[in-house]
């Protein structure tokens, strides 16, 4: 969330009207139709719209910087666009002390080579659909592949679901359907408060991120707008202070031996026999929330000792599904070297169902192990291939996939789905095979024109010193229309981390600016703030950065945003 300096988020005011007037002129120079500019606007308008209590409409007009009005226009203005390095401001007027917003206007970078192509990453809407997050708004957010993550991708004129969660919990709605997770990241011996840890919720279901949040100065974090009837694994990490609002200046990570940085991790019980065993967290349906307790950070990524002694072993003695007992399925967290990735050397692990009870589930239902092998939510840098075999039908091979979204945005995770033998349930006995792939071979990416940065944006930020996966095995139902349900998964009961506190050199964080105020101070905070978003290019296109094509995206008050655009140049 974009904040006031008290933490308060900036937000409209839909007390009498929960619809936003927006205004798009339509003129530029770039040779855009009107009708494409107004068709455009409208598809990233639609795009926030039906996800909360708040929506917008969009209108034309002919006329720009109208008083009173949130507009959208091109502009050439110098003291704004200076050359190529900014696509896209977003001025937002707002009152300091109860943080609701007064008017917005969005302005784009008149002289830059937009495209009408959806699937491109200089797409306009893509634009569009980021800074009308920011006018409602949103901050910026660090999950891969969403509309408000800080630099510019593809497949950002869609808004992912991390976005939607995003803006529900501003603009709430008592939708039955969704709820929120809570809970409190710690480290060290005395459980102190981790200031500004990035959590995400992972949906055992889909796979991906449904929502994320920074944790408060309390340690406290609130996930809203999840699904309910759902498992979510949740990952933490330190965040990348860019494009953060003020109020995370004073977050720290150097929390580990030697003042090194915790790392990501995920969130599983003390036990011994739940290491690199992700416990995940069940939202039920006739819930609104629930609370995971105390999560600590981590030094270190957890796999499990016997995985550990089994790696690269072609017996497949591992199994994944030997730590609970409830449910069918299982998950682990298994990684590879660097000489594995560059040799694409195969892991092996097992999931032996040979002993299930298939006849509770319906005749009339065609199931399968479905395998999810996931690495690119968390910017570890490699493709994986994946396969089984099984002891009666052989080995099945799940094709390379490159899954390119409407919007453009490419999935590299794996998914495979193996068809249940009832007739013959040895058959179910199923060694898993994932082989990795490194991004700078040949067979990354086999007859895909794609380059490193687009699946991996600003990757010399965020990409993972370590190659690590999360596997995740349910049964799932076909439907009949290509799509498919999830009938079990493994379940968890809930243990936090109170008695296993890791990263030891945890220490207090101060909040950051003053404490107190003065009367004049208390005055002046009900006078109009201005906040300022600029899409700055980065010129680095040495490869060490997000390279050519890749943009910065960073939330400024306008005070400093002549600033900004001077230290991205520096970086150049």
């Amino acid at each position: 969330h974009n904040q006031t300096r008290s933490g308060t988020p900036i937000h409209w005011d839909l007390s009498s009207s929960t619809q936003i007037e927006v205004y798009v002129n339509s003129a530029n120079s770039l040779g855009i139709t009107s009708t494409k500019v107004q068709t455009i606007s409208q598809s990233s308008v639609d795009a926030w719209n039906n996800r909360s209590r708040i929506s917008m409409r969009k209108n034309e007009t002919p006329g720009t910087n109208q008083e009173g009005l949130n507009e959208v226009y091109f502009s050439d203005d110098p003291s704004v666009f200076n050359g190529l390095g900014v696509l896209g401001v977003t001025l937002v007027s707002f009152n300091q002390s109860s943080g609701q917003i007064l008017e917005a206007d969005v302005l784009i970078n008149d002289s830059y080579p937009f495209s009408t192509t959806k699937e491109d990453q200089n797409f306009l809407g893509n634009v569009l659909t980021h800074e009308f997050g920011h006018l409602l708004g949103l901050g910026h957010g660090q999950v891969i592949g969403s509309t408000m993550f800080y630099a510019l991708a593809r497949g950002q004129s869609d808004v992912s679901d991390d976005d939607a969660a995003g803006l529900y919990s501003v603009y709430p709605n008592s939708n039955p359907l969704l709820g929120s997770v809570t809970g409190k990241i710690i480290g060290g011996r005395n459980l102190l408060a981790v200031f500004g840890a990035h959590v995400q919720a992972i949906s055992v279901k889909t796979g991906k991120v449904l929502g994320s949040t920074l944790s408060n100065y309390d340690g406290t974090f609130q996930i809203d707008g999840l699904p309910r009837d759902d498992q979510y694994y949740l990952y933490t990490s330190p965040i990348e202070k860019k494009g953060l609002p003020d109020n995370y200046s004073n977050v720290q990570n150097d929390f580990c031996e030697s003042s090194g940085a915790y790392r990501g991790s995920f969130y599983q019980s003390c036990t011994t026999s739940a290491e690199g065993f992700p416990q995940a967290i069940y939202l039920p349906l006739a819930s609104s929330s629930v609370n995971a307790g105390n999560i600590t950070i981590r030094c270190g990524l957890d796999t499990p000792p016997a995985y550990l002694q089994n790696r690269h072993s072609i017996s497949a003695t591992f199994q994944m599904n030997t730590n609970f007992s409830s449910g069918v399925g299982g998950s682990f967290v298994g990684y590879f070297s660097s000489s594995d990735v560059i040799h694409s050397t195969k892991d092996y692990f097992r999931l032996n169902l040979d002993s299930i009870d298939w006849s509770k589930y319906s005749s009339a239902d065609d199931l399968f192990l479905e395998v999810k092998v996931m690495n690119q939510i968390f910017y570890s840098m490699y493709k994986s291939n994946l396969s089984i075999k099984r002891s009666q039908s052989g080995i099945e091979n799940v094709p390379t996939q490159y899954i390119m979204a409407n919007d453009g945005w490419v999935n590299i995770d794996s998914i495979g789905r193996f068809q249940i033998n009832r007739s013959n349930s040895s058959d179910n006995d199923f060694e898993i095979r994932v082989t990795p792939h490194a991004p700078e071979t040949p067979d990354f990416n086999p007859g895909i024109p794609f380059t490193k940065s687009d699946i991996f944006p600003v990757y010399s930020d965020f990409g993972d010193n370590l190659y690590f996966y999360l596997v995740v095995a349910t049964i799932v139902k076909a439907n009949g229309d290509g799509s498919y349900s999830q009938v079990s998964a493994k379940t968890y009961t809930i243990s936090d981390n109170s008695t296993c506190p890791d990263a030891m050199n945890t220490y207090s964080v101060a909040r950051y600016g003053a404490t107190g105020s003065s009367s004049s101070d208390s005055n002046s905070n009900n006078l109009r703030q201005n906040l300022t978003c600029a899409t700055v290019e980065d010129i680095n296109s040495s490869g060490n950065g997000g390279g050519p094509g890749s943009f910065f995206v960073g939330v400024f008050l306008s005070a400093f945003f002549a600033y900004t655009l001077s230290k991205y140049r520096k970086m150049a």
